[in-house]
C-alpha cells in the first residue's frame, strides 16, 4: 500500500469537505449581508420617484455604491476562503499522517513478521529437505543410517512445532483471554508453580532459585500469567553460567504487586535491550559462552500476557553481570478493598 498517496487522498477529501461547508457558509454571509442593502436601495427608488432627494442622499445609495460594498464583502470572503485552504491544507496532511500512522505501523510490523516468521520455517525444512535428499541418492541405505535421519527429521519437526505453537499463543494473546478464564488469583501460589516446572533444568546446571514471596492477590488469568512466569524463569536460566542463582521476589505495594527475576547471567547490550520484546529478536550470546536455542518469541509472549493482565513487564540488564525481569500486575479488587478498610 502506497500510503504517501493515501495521505494525499485523504488530504484532499479533508480539503474539500472543509472549502464546501466555508463556501456555504461564506455565500451565506455574503447574501446575508447585501440583502439589507439591496432592500433599503429598493425602497429608496420607491420612495423617491414620488418625491426626488437631494444629489448628496441620492450618491449614498445610488446601485454602484451598494455594487462596491457587494464586491468588497466577496473579496473579503475569497481572500478568507484563500486562507483557510491554505491552513486546512496543512492540518489535514498532518491529520491525515496521525490517522494512517497506526495503520502504517501495523501493515510493516504484519510484512516483517511475515518475513521472519517465513525465515524460521525455512530453515528446519531446509535441513530436513537436504538430509532427504542425500539419503535418497545413496544407492545402500542402511537402517541405522535411515535411523539416524528420521531422528534428526524428527527433532527438526519439534522446532518447527515449538514455533508454530509460540505463533498460535502470540495469536491468542492478542485476541485476548476469555472472560471466564479471569479470576481471583493467589500470585504466591503460581510462582511456586513455574519455578517447579524450570526445577529440573536448574538444577541440571547446578543453578539455584531463591524465593522471596509475599502473599498477594491479583485478578487475571490463572493460566496466561503461569506462563509468562515460566517464559522469564526459563529465560533466566537458559542465559545463566552453571553453578548461579535466580532471585526470585515478590512485593505487595498499595496498589500493585511487584514480581522480581533477577539472575546472574550473560547480560544484555544497550543495543540489543531495546529490542528485547520484539519478535524473534535474540540478542548475541557471547563467544565464549554456549548458544541458546529458541525463536526469540518468548518475551513477546510475556509481555503480552503482562498487558492482557492489566500489568507491565520491564527489562533491566548490564552486560556480563545479569538481567532483572520486573512484573507489575494490578492488586484485585477485593484485596484493595480490604487495605483501604484497615488504612
Amino acid at each position: 500500500m502506497n500510503f504517501r498517496r493515501a495521505y494525499i487522498k485523504l488530504t484532499l477529501g479533508y480539503m474539500l469537505l472543509i472549502m464546501l461547508v466555508c463556501g456555504f457558509l461564506s455565500y451565506g454571509i455574503y447574501r446575508g449581508g447585501a440583502a439589507p442593502l439591496e432592500r433599503r436601495l429598493e425602497r429608496g427608488e420607491h420612495i423617491f420617484q414620488r418625491e426626488p432627494p437631494p444629489d448628496e442622499f441620492m450618491r449614498r445609495l445610488e446601485p454602484q455604491a451598494v455594487e462596491e460594498v457587494k464586491h468588497r464583502v466577496a473579496m473579503s470572503l475569497i481572500y478568507f476562503n484563500i486562507a483557510v485552504l491554505c491552513l486546512a491544507g496543512l492540518l489535514s496532511y498532518f491529520l491525515a499522517k496521525r490517522e494512517l500512522r497506526p495503520m502504517e505501523e501495523a501493515l510493516e510490523l504484519q510484512g516483517r513478521f511475515t518475513s521472519d516468521a517465513s525465515h524460521e520455517l525455512r530453515t528446519p525444512l531446509t535441513a530436513m529437505k537436504t538430509e532427504i535428499e542425500v539419503a535418497l541418492r545413496s544407492s545402500d541405505l542402511k537402517a541405522e543410517a535411515a535411523r539416524e535421519l528420521l531422528e534428526s527429521n524428527l527433532e527438526e519437526i519439534g522446532k518447527l512445532e515449538a514455533l508454530s505453537s509460540g505463533l498460535l499463543k502470540l495469536a491468542q494473546y492478542e485476541e485476548g483471554v476469555k472472560k471466564d478464564t479471569v479470576g481471583t488469583i493467589q500470585l504466591k501460589a503460581v510462582i511456586e508453580d513455574a519455578v517447579e516446572r524450570v526445577k529440573h533444568s536448574a538444577a541440571a546446571r547446578g543453578i539455584k532459585v531463591d524465593l522471596q514471596l509475599e502473599e498477594s492477590t491479583v485478578l487475571g488469568d490463572r493460566g496466561s500469567l503461569l506462563e509468562m512466569l515460566v517464559i522469564l524463569l526459563d529465560n533466566s536460566v537458559k542465559y545463566s553460567d552453571d553453578n548461579t542463582t535466580v532471585a526470585v521476589s515478590s512485593y505487595r505495594g498499595r496498589r500493585h504487586v511487584l514480581i522480581r527475576v533477577k539472575d546472574e547471567g550473560y547480560g544484555i547490550s544497550e543495543s540489543d535491550l531495546a529490542h528485547v520484546f520484539d519478535r524473534f529478536y535474540r540478542g548475541k550470546v557471547p563467544a565464549s559462552k554456549e548458544q541458546v536455542t529458541g525463536y526469540g518469541l518468548g518475551l513477546s509472549i510475556a509481555k503480552g500476557i503482562a498487558e492482557l493482565n492489566h500489568g507491565s513487564i520491564e527489562i533491566e540488564s548490564v552486560l556480563g553481570e545479569g538481567t532483572t525481569a520486573t512484573v507489575r500486575l494490578p492488586l484485585s479488587h477485593e484485596k484493595r478493598q480490604a487495605r483501604s478498610s484497615q488504612g
